[in-house]
C-alpha cells in the first residue's frame, strides 16, 4: 500500500509541474489574419509599428488594416498590366522620407537592427510603397482631389470584402 501512495504522490506531483509548466507558457506570436495567401502576423503589426512603415500605427487594429490593405493592393498590381520602376532618384528620396520619420538614418537603422529587417527587405517594402502609390496615382489621378481619398477608401473596402476581411 505503501508503495501505492508513493505512486500516486509521484503522479500528481508530475501533474502539478507540467501544469505550471503549461501556465509559464508565453505567446510568442499569433497569426491575426490571411490576405491574398500570405498572413499577417503579431509580430509584423509590431514591426510595422516600430519601424513606421505604414501610415495608420497608433493602434495595433489600425497598423494591421494598414498591412491588410497593403496586401490586398500588391495582389491587384499583380493581376493588372506593368508599372515603370521606380527611378533611383525616387527611391532614394522615399528612403529618406522614411528614414525622417524616425529621427533620421542613425535612428533608423538602430530601429530597424531592433526590429529584425534587414536592408534588402526594406528596400523592397520600399520599392512597393512606390508601385502601389504609382499604381494609385494611375487609378485615381483624374479625380479631384477632395474625392480621391473616399474613392481609395471604396476600392479598398470592395477588396476587403471579395477577400472575407471586415
Amino acid at each position: 500500500m505503501t508503495a501505492r501512495l508513493s505512486h500516486v504522490a509521484m503522479f500528481v506531483c508530475g501533474v502539478l509541474a507540467s501544469s505550471a509548466n503549461l501556465s509559464a507558457q508565453v505567446e510568442l506570436d499569433r497569426i491575426l489574419s490571411r490576405v491574398n495567401g500570405k498572413i499577417v502576423t503579431l509580430s509584423d503589426v509590431r514591426q510595422a509599428q516600430l519601424l513606421k512603415l505604414v501610415d495608420d500605427v497608433g493602434s495595433e487594429a489600425g497598423t494591421q488594416r494598414a498591412l491588410e490593405n497593403r496586401l490586398l493592393l500588391l495582389g491587384e498590381l499583380s493581376r493588372v498590366t506593368s508599372l515603370p520602376p521606380a527611378t533611383a532618384g525616387e527611391f532614394e528620396a522615399r528612403r529618406r522620407e522614411w528614414e525622417a520619420s524616425l529621427g533620421g538614418g542613425a535612428n533608423a537603422a538602430r530601429l530597424l537592427s531592433q526590429a529584425g529587417m534587414s536592408g534588402p527587405d526594406l528596400d523592397n517594402w520600399l520599392r512597393d510603397d512606390l508601385r502601389i502609390q504609382a499604381y494609385l496615382k494611375r487609378q485615381y489621378g483624374a479625380i479631384p482631389d477632395q474625392d480621391r481619398s473616399r474613392a481609395v477608401t471604396d476600392s479598398l473596402s470592395r477588396l476587403r470584402l471579395r477577400s472575407g476581411l471586415q
